[in-house]
């Protein structure tokens, strides 16, 4: 599945096909699992925002969340360019009910010039046992071998989130 997705932008009038391995490239594997995420929402994203399955321009795609996650970031900037122009916005808040990520929550509005989708992670994507585990992480206080743990738990994350056919399974629209 991750080496047959692939979103498609156009910038400056050029047609550009954008893999999950370049988001990879740019971003590394730390966040995987939340690069992941980013990857599989943006491409869902735009095709269900797009009229006839037309290829959307960089320039006419926003984003905003309440989870700063750095994948998720980069993986949206990697197809928008939406952090270098100011069309990413890190919310304070989320609607009430929306799970929680490591920090913030996991709710998503992704526009497409006037149109918006909404939408949140479903309940249990995310384990406890992750979000627990990445929190004890950013507070520095796992040994060498919760450190592997949590390693190991966001290459499962990734893992999760590529497993699903159909990532809209996994998601909320919120309306």
């Amino acid at each position: 599945m991750m080496e047959k997705e692939v979103v498609k932008v156009i910038e400056q009038g050029v047609e550009l096909d954008i893999p999950f391995h370049a988001c990879v490239l740019y971003h590394g594997k730390d966040s995987i699992g939340g690069l992941s995420l980013g990857f599989r929402l943006m491409h869902w994203a735009l095709n269900y925002l797009s009229e006839d399955g037309k290829i959307p321009r960089r320039e006419d795609i926003r984003f905003k969340t309440a989870f700063p996650g750095p994948g998720l970031r980069d993986a949206v900037e990697m197809i928008s360019r939406a952090v270098t122009y100011d069309r990413y916005e890190v919310l304070s808040q989320a609607p009430e009910g929306v799970p929680e990520g490591v920090y913030g929550h996991m709710y998503f509005e992704i526009y497409l010039k006037d149109k918006v989708v909404k939408v949140a992670l479903k309940p249990g994507v995310i384990s406890d046992d992750f979000i627990r585990t990445g929190r004890q992480y950013k507070r520095g206080e796992l040994s060498a071998d919760g450190i592997k743990h949590w390693e190991s738990l966001k290459a499962s994350l990734a893992d999760t989130v590529w497993s699903v056919k159909d990532i809209s399974d996994a998601l909320t629209i919120i309306r």
